[in-house]
């Protein structure tokens, strides 16, 4: 594409916190041998475009377990509230990134290739700002859990909303496909991002993207073709693990 931002530096952070209120210590639980993050870790060093990849945290057990499995670190403040407050914070102190991706510390079966083609596509096209990933569900069960997040796409693949109800209100005929915890950022985006107080619909649905939303922020969502499960709960770890990798 004409005027594309090639060349621009992109730098993926995987924010991580010892203290989930819903699962304590979730970084560094174990699954299939190894712990959380480090199953993260190893596919984010797969995704093409990525030009360094960092782990940002404020605790000392999760800067030691990913510095023994080889990641970089970098420490972070304690009073990061969210993990976008966290890569934003990575952000104000790199001013060589163009665009971040924040990848969830909790998304084990993260799709290298899909975020590549995120990555890929904001390298394309300086006007896009934010980015995220989705996928079809196969199980309508599963998709109407309210622990799994529904995002509703329009004809030009932008992110018309965010829900964890199933249908989304007023969402009827648009088809929801399962949200994946993948962001890409434009560097001038985040830091405004995290400056910006929560929206109302932030706050009704503990959905941090619908800030961006309600402030007229247009969404990219590029399409997953592989299925992939996160882990909020000790409960969907254990699901996983009695599962076994996908290939």
């Amino acid at each position: 594409m004409a005027g594309g931002d090639g060349g621009a530096v992109v730098l993926g952070v995987i924010p991580a916190r010892f203290g989930a209120r819903r699962f304590p210590g979730k970084p560094l639980a174990p699954l299939w041998g190894k712990p959380l993050l480090q199953h993260v870790w190893e596919r984010a060093a797969r995704v093409r475009g990525i030009d360094r990849l960092l782990v940002a945290t404020d605790d000392d057990r999760i800067a030691e377990a990913a510095r023994g499995f080889g990641a970089e670190v970098v420490m972070t403040s304690t009073g990061c509230a969210t993990g976008t407050d966290r890569v934003a914070e990575v952000a104000r102190s790199r001013p060589e990134a163009e665009i971040l991706v924040n990848l969830q510390g909790d998304e084990p079966e993260l799709d290298a290739e899909a975020t590549a083609e995120l990555v890929r596509g904001m390298r394309e096209d300086p006007g896009l700002l934010m980015a995220t990933l989705a996928h079809r569900e196969a199980d309508p069960r599963s998709l109407a859990a309210p622990d799994v997040v529904k995002v509703g796409v329009d004809a030009a693949g932008f992110a018309l909303y965010f829900s964890r109800m199933h249908p989304a209100p007023g969402a009827m005929d648009v088809e929801a496909l399962r949200h994946i915890g993948a962001y890409g950022f434009r560097r001038r985006l985040i830091l405004e991002f995290a400056g910006w107080p929560p929206g109302r619909l932030e706050q009704a649905e503990r959905l941090e993207q619908l800030r961006a939303l309600e402030r007229g922020v247009r969404i990219r969502v590029f399409a997953s073709v592989q299925p992939g499960t996160g882990v909020d709960t000790p409960e969907q770890l254990a699901q996983l693990e009695r599962r076994g990798p996908r290939p």
